[in-house]
């Protein structure tokens, strides 16, 4: 970023006061002031490749130890930035966007993330896809973002290892798996700490996630806070026992493509909560009776009850998790299992029927703002919602499905998807 446009930036901050600004102008605010903040992620860059170098000639403390002792941060939070400039180093036009406020340091976090695990020619292959990953990058949120890094580099282990990669790091995952138990000494607070896999957490959850619908039903409108009442649902789930009503189920959602052929361009193999999961994993899986592979309408299940229920029925929440991630509000990242089920033409009001194309999720707040907080919601029959302030100005309009199956690049005329070209360029 030039010098002149941070000066400009700095000083349109400081002539500004958030507190007495419209929803217009908080935005160009805060536009502003990415601008501010990129110019310093990417001087603090700057600064820690050049602790770096100092450092490996025994002539300055690390970079850790410098962004911890002078730049007020954590360790953890040091050790991100380092990681972060490592990206910075190997991959300098995500540098160069980030100072031109094109892509945010959290764009560059997730490429961090990804390429952690990877070997030498693995990493040679990622970086080989630099500038499709920026051009995605510079289009995408920092959420969207980060599952086609994770999702571009599983492909890549899974093409340099004929497979087993995946499944290896699931066996790294399930053996360092733990259980921690222990008192806080000032509050008496009993604290339990669970560490597992994708799998057993999958699977604890679910069983949670059955007796949370129990507790919802019971609750009615009471609406107990939401922390209680996961609180309750767990510890009703550890005291279920071998008699419970219901048997938790685990949803593993997959294409038909990948359980045939495995990974490809447009693959999809997860845990409902946007997990990858191994889809040597996912094959043995569908073989249990409570794993319910999610191949849409595989089993025959009526999914359009009209108005005949109130209430999304069990396959109607199955085929909304398939489609979302999280709450279908553009920037919110709750997960699909703190929502509530939303019918967008109201059931009451509207005389909205308890159909797939009237049904959303929504987390407590997001419900809260449709309901009580005077935001308008509608949405077409291809899922494409449109968000209205209660002053009628529109927030955003955009398609409600984050699961749908996508390369990271949209090909070009005669040349293939990124991923698809993966193996390809994998060292011989």
């Amino acid at each position: 970023m030039e010098t002149e446009r941070v000066r400009h930036a700095m000083e349109a901050l400081l002539a500004t006061d958030p507190e007495v600004a419209d929803c217009d102008e908080l935005a160009d605010h805060v536009r502003t002031m990415r601008e501010v903040r990129n110019y310093l992620d990417a001087y603090e860059l700057r600064c820690t490749r050049r602790s770096r170098e100092l450092a490996a000639h025994g002539r300055a403390e690390p970079p850790t130890s410098l962004l911890a002792n002078h730049g007020g941060q954590s360790g953890r939070e040091a050790a991100i930035v380092a990681d972060r400039e490592r990206v910075a180093s190997q991959a300098s036009s995500f540098e160069d966007a980030l100072g031109d406020a094109e892509v945010s340091a959290g764009h560059l976090d997730a490429m961090a993330a990804a390429t952690k695990g990877l070997d030498e020619p693995q990493l040679a292959a990622f970086l080989a896809y630099e500038d499709d990953l920026l051009a995605a990058a510079r289009t995408m949120s920092v959420d969207a973002f980060t599952r086609e890094c994770r999702g571009v580099a599983r492909q890549i282990v899974a093409a340099s290892t004929d497979g087993a990669g995946d499944a290896a790091e699931l066996d790294r995952q399930r053996a360092q798996a733990n259980v921690k138990r222990w008192v806080d000494k000032t509050t008496g607070m009993r604290l339990t700490l669970l560490e597992l896999d994708p799998v057993s957490d999958a699977t604890v959850w679910s069983a949670i996630d059955a007796q949370l619908a129990s507790l919802r039903k019971a609750d009615g409108n009471a609406r107990t806070p939401w922390q209680r009442m996961q609180v309750d649902a767990v510890v009703a789930a550890v005291g279920a026992g071998p008699g419970a009503d219901r048997v938790p189920e685990i949803m593993v959602l997959s294409d038909y493509a990948t359980l045939v052929r495995g990974l490809h361009a447009n693959s999809v193999c997860e845990t409902v909560d946007g997990v990858p999961l191994p889809v040597s994993t996912v094959r043995r899986m569908c073989c249990d009776a409570n794993i319910v592979p999610a191949v849409l309408g595989s089993n025959g299940e009526i999914l359009d009850v009209g108005r005949a229920e109130r209430t999304a029925n069990r396959a109607q929440r199955r085929a909304l998790r398939a489609m979302h991630r999280t709450c279908a509000h553009p920037d919110c990242t709750v997960g699909f299992s703190a929502c509530r089920i939303h019918h967008v033409k109201w059931w009451w009001r509207d005389l909205g029927d308890t159909d797939i194309a009237n049904l959303l999720p929504l987390c407590e707040r997001h419900h809260h703002l449709v309901h009580e907080g005077g935001w308008g919601l509608t949405m077409t029959p291809d899922r494409v919602a449109t968000w209205t302030r209660p002053d009628g100005t529109v927030h955003s309009t955009g398609t409600t499905i984050d699961r749908a199956p996508h390369g990271i690049a949209t090909p070009r005329a005669g040349s293939p998807a990124l991923t698809e070209a993966i193996p390809a360029a994998m060292p011989t």
